[in-house]
Formats: C-alpha cells, sequence, structure tokens
C-alpha cells in the first residue's frame, strides 16, 4: 500500500518510538501556550487529504492491525503505549509534507534536550511560530516532545491557527466515538473498494467521512467507552460518501439497497475477506442524508475494522 514517498513516515515513526524509550523529553514550554484552546483537527494543516483522530487505548486492536503508508501500528507499539489521543493528517503527493502528528499521553520527561544535542544527528532548529524544536535529516524527523504532548512531522511541527477545517458532518456523527476522521477526493480508494468486491460500481463522493464507535454484541451503534481496549473488544462505523448532489445520493442508496438483497444469501465460502466487507458494507440499510449517503457497518471486531480500512486506504 506504501509507495517511495511514504519511506519518510515509516523512518520517522519508527525513529520516535526508539527516541522516546531511550531518552527523556525536551521541554517546551511555549508550546503549551501556542496551543492553547486548539485541540484535535485544529492541531493540524489544511490541505491534506486524510485526517485521523484515535482515542488510542480504546481502539488498540484497530490500530495495532491498521497499515497506514506501509506502517503498521505492531510497529509502533511503544509510541501508542505512551499515547492516549493522536491526531494525524497524512499527505500523499510528491514533494510535499508528508505527515502531521500531535500525541497527548505520558511521555519520558527531564534531560531530553541534552540527548538530542548530543547526537550529531539531530539539530535544533526554531520554527516559523517561534518555538525550538529537534531535526533530523536522517531520519526526516521534527519533533517537539513534552511530559504530556508530542508534535511530529517530517517539516516545521508546529500549526498556526486556525488549523483544518472540519467537514460540517463531522461533529454530530463523532458523539461516544473512539475513531474518526475523513478522506478528501476519496476516488482512488473507492476503486480499490470496488476492486476487493469486483464489481463495477462508482461512488461519485467528493469527501468520506468515518466515525467508528465501541459496541457490543446487543448494538449496532454507539457504546459506552472503555478505558482499554483487548482482542475481543467490538466495535461500529458509520461512513458517510458526500457526492456533488442529492440526485446521486438517491441513486446511491437504491444501488446498495439491491446489493444488500444480492448478498443477503451469498455464500463467501473461503474467501474471508469478500465476507468482511460485505458485513461492513451491506448489514444496514442504506440511507440518504441530503447529498450523502449514509452507511453503517455491524458489529465488527478491531481486526475486521482494519481490514476495512485497510482495503479503502490508498495511503
Amino acid at each position: 500500500m506504501a509507495g517511495k514517498n511514504y519511506k519518510k513516515l515509516i523512518i520517522g515513526f519508527g525513529c520516535l518510538a526508539v527516541f522516546l524509550l531511550t531518552a527523556s523529553c525536551a521541554s517546551v514550554p511555549k508550546a503549551e501556550t501556542f496551543y492553547r484552546d486548539r485541540s484535535g483537527f485544529s492541531l493540524m494543516p489544511e490541505g491534506a487529504p486524510l485526517y485521523l483522530m484515535a482515542e488510542v487505548q480504546e481502539v488498540r486492536p484497530i490500530l495495532d492491525e491498521l497499515v497506514l503508508g506501509g506502517l503498521s501500528g505492531a510497529e509502533i507499539k511503544k509510541f501508542l503505549d505512551m499515547s492516549n489521543h493522536v491526531t494525524l493528517a497524512v499527505y500523499q503527493n510528491p514533494g510535499e509534507r508528508h505527515f502531521y502528528a500531535a500525541a497527548m499521553g505520558k511521555f519520558p520527561s527531564g534531560g531530553g534536550g541534552l540527548f538530542f544535542s548530543a547526537s550529531k544527528d539531530w539539530e535544533k532548529k526554531v520554527s516559523a511560530s517561534g518555538l525550538p524544536y529537534w531535526y533530523s535529516e536522517r531520519s526526516w524527523l521534527s519533533v517537539s516532545l513534552g511530559a504530556k504532548e508530542a508534535y511530529l512531522s517530517d517539516v516545521d511541527p508546529f500549526v498556526s491557527p486556525p488549523g483544518a477545517n472540519i467537514p460540517e458532518a463531522l461533529p454530530a456523527m463523532q458523539k461516544d466515538s473512539v475513531l474518526s476522521g475523513w478522506m478528501n477526493n476519496p476516488a482512488q480508494a473507492i476503486k480499490k473498494l470496488a476492486a476487493a468486491f469486483e464489481i463495477p460500481i462508482e461512488i461519485p463522493a467528493e469527501r468520506f467521512l468515518f466515525v467508528i464507535y465501541p459496541a457490543d454484541e446487543s448494538t449496532s451503534g454507539g457504546g459506552s467507552k472503555k478505558n482499554r481496549a483487548d482482542e475481543n473488544s467490538l466495535y461500529s462505523a458509520t461512513l458517510r460518501f458526500e457526492t456533488p448532489a442529492a440526485a446521486q445520493a438517491a441513486g446511491l442508496v437504491m444501488i446498495f439497497s439491491l446489493a444488500r438483497l444480492g448478498m443477503a444469501n451469498a455464500d463467501f465460502g473461503d474467501h474471508k475477506k469478500m465476507e468482511t466487507l460485505a458485513r461492513a458494507f451491506f448489514s444496514n440499510s442504506p440511507r440518504q442524508d441530503g447529498n450523502a449517503l449514509i452507511l453503517k457497518t455491524g458489529v465488527m471486531s478491531g481486526k475486521d475494522l482494519a481490514l476495512l480500512f485497510n482495503t479503502i486506504s490508498v495511503y
């Protein structure tokens, strides 16, 4: 799934995990002032193709299996262990920045500046916002670390306000959620989905929103959050495909309704991936919300939801 443009993302997060285990953090007291009254997607720059926000410990079964930019959650386990909340913006086109990330949690503290300054691979720089951070050309990683927060990128890790423009429909969808985000211009991702089903379906979506909720066997919607998820944790998701016009959304509802009938008695045999995707897209009746197609998945394991997003993702 990852192209050569995402080697920076792989190397960068890999190096960060090592540094967090072997060194304390560089204290950047001004970061708290700079980001005062800002959180979540407002910490991210505008214009990224993909945005994602996660309550880390509540979705570990998903994150541990998720592959983003060729980097799996299992490869950054130590970093995730220390994080409670992560917001991420990912870019795809060569020549641009590759990622921004903000993590809130409990990181080592005290003396980290000595570690970075003693390494020939790291140099201290000053952000365009006037804040100091550490940069490694070898690792393609910029880092600002505090005891409770980490700001990371392959460029300047500080983002001036106002941050990313959140889709209008997302805040209401996020109630009781544990993972959410959106994808702009998701045509390539949708083509991958159609290829997985081996059907000539087109979804003229301009934007794709996704929200995941905790669930149990008796519910297909949001449930109560847990402090720590495990391999037996169950989830459900709401997927929103925003099209240019209401008529297109209405047409998609008809198409998915017919497809759902066709899938009702399908025998998937040993095609586990196909069965998982069918359960995601055809467990519940599709509905229209203005110019959007709304799909709600059935109750799924974290591993199966990761499979769903790995199939869709092109990042």
